[in-house]
């Protein structure tokens, strides 16, 4: 079996031609230089370099096995620093998952950052439910999750909050409230409301039902929808309203109305969390987490 530390001293020894000067370059003496090439010659089956007093030349055969020693030493030097900058994140995969209101203002800044920083690591990204999300954790189906918290009863996941989304009250265009600028949430007591499954995600309905409830009423939920542009679709045909992330407005449907919500010391929001699971060590998921952190920071 050759070493490549054969390889090494053999490329020195074709490229001076000479055993002296080779064996000070590798910092060793002549010697065991001389015995190194010999062995590898004997490994090899055949002489690789024609050594005489007068002179120290490659054979047809050694000139061969130059050229790919040398690729071989360079792929092994290209392998040692992949997997060094692998083992610190700075190459690999990343598969993530959203939830898609997360896509619309905060995720597209923090890709292009991550691309910028990361231009080797390849990521695989799909949207989906909060449950859903979980679920593709515990099955290892992706590394990580923008998800909407709090999550409860997950022992198994880490997480690490992101940002806290505001929300914003969504109103056909024809509705009486369309032309303001904000409103209470206790003026909408009466409301009829397009509201998000809880089995889909159980944080974000916990937060729309604390909101009316300390607005002093609960609220009259007539349809539900399991992705917000669906949501939003349900209130722009007159269905109900809906309390929604802020980022919607980004949306801009034309029979929709966004309004903020008015007369809260403490805006109703809700928590946009990353997951990961306690078992998996894909050093990338620290590399995205910080690059994610540095791109909000400044809005927080």
């Amino acid at each position: 079996m050759i070493e490549f530390r054969q390889l090494r001293q053999f490329v020195v020894v074709a490229e001076e031609l000479n055993f002296g000067r080779a064996a000070e370059k590798l910092h060793m003496s002549q010697p065991p230089l001389s015995v190194a090439i010999r062995n590898l010659e004997h490994t090899v089956g055949t002489l690789l370099i024609d050594r005489s007093r007068h002179h120290v030349r490659l054979t047809p055969a050694g000139k061969v096995f130059l050229k790919d020693a040398r690729r071989l030493l360079v792929q092994a030097q290209v392998a040692t620093e992949r997997a060094r900058r692998a083992a610190q994140g700075e190459e690999g995969s990343l598969s993530l998952s959203f939830v898609p209101s997360a896509a619309i203002d905060l995720l597209p800044d923090i890709f292009k950052r991550f691309q910028h920083d990361y231009p080797t690591v390849h990521l695989q990204v799909t949207a989906d439910t909060t449950s859903r999300q979980v679920e593709a954790l515990r099955r290892a189906e992706v590394d990580l999750a923008l998800l909407v918290g709090p999550l409860q009863d997950v022992p198994d996941l880490v997480l690490v909050d992101l940002k806290a989304q505001d929300f914003v009250i969504a109103v056909p265009r024809s509705h009486a409230l369309a032309g303001q600028k904000a409103v209470r949430i206790k003026a909408l007591a009466a409301e009829r409301f397009i509201a998000f499954p809880a089995a889909e995600g159980a944080g974000f309905v916990a937060a729309l039902l604390s909101a009316c409830k300390a607005a002093g009423f609960s609220p009259k939920v007539v349809q539900e929808a399991s992705q917000m542009q669906a949501v939003l679709t349900l209130v722009a045909g007159g269905l109900g309203i809906a309390l929604v992330p802020a980022s919607m407005r980004m949306l801009a449907m034309k029979d929709v109305a966004f309004l903020d919500v008015a007369g809260q010391r403490s805006p109703p929001t809700y928590p946009l969390t990353f997951a990961y699971s306690h078992d998996n060590d894909n050093p990338v998921i620290q590399s995205f987490l910080s690059v994610a952190n540095k791109v909000v920071a400044p809005s927080r």
